[in-house]
């Protein structure tokens, strides 16, 4: 599949392991986006007030703050900014939890690249 050309929106991504971090980083450079770093919830949150956000690549599972937490308070300042969120226990409770917390979509690692334009594409193009 041939990277969607996503040049005009910012991501963050918000991933505590540095390697994970560095192989979605390479994934989504290839698509031109804007790719923001968070290695917590925390700093997820405070970036996430500072910048302009286009779309939230969220880790479940993280020191401190986790995606949830997160995530919910993302939508108590932006209810429409889709959130996907990431995570390596792909089951029915993780996945109420993260609708409930207010994501947008799901995804369970490892993530093809594939499935992630796809996601991307279909949350910021239509």
């Amino acid at each position: 599949m041939k990277a969607p050309d996503l040049s005009p929106y910012c991501v963050l991504l918000a991933e505590d392991d540095e390697a994970n971090y560095r192989l979605y980083e390479t994934k989504l450079k290839k698509t031109g986006i804007k790719v923001l770093h968070a290695a917590n919830g925390g700093d997820a949150v405070k970036l996430f007030k500072e910048n302009k956000i286009d779309i939230v690549i969220m880790d479940a599972m993280m020191p401190g703050k986790d995606g949830f937490a997160a995530t919910t308070e993302i939508r108590e300042i932006s209810p429409e900014v889709p959130v996907i969120m990431l995570t390596a226990y792909a089951n029915q409770d993780s996945i109420r939890k993260a609708v409930k917390s207010g994501c947008t979509d799901y995804l369970s690692k490892p993530i093809e690249t594939e499935v992630l334009f796809s996601v991307l594409k279909k949350w910021l193009i239509g």
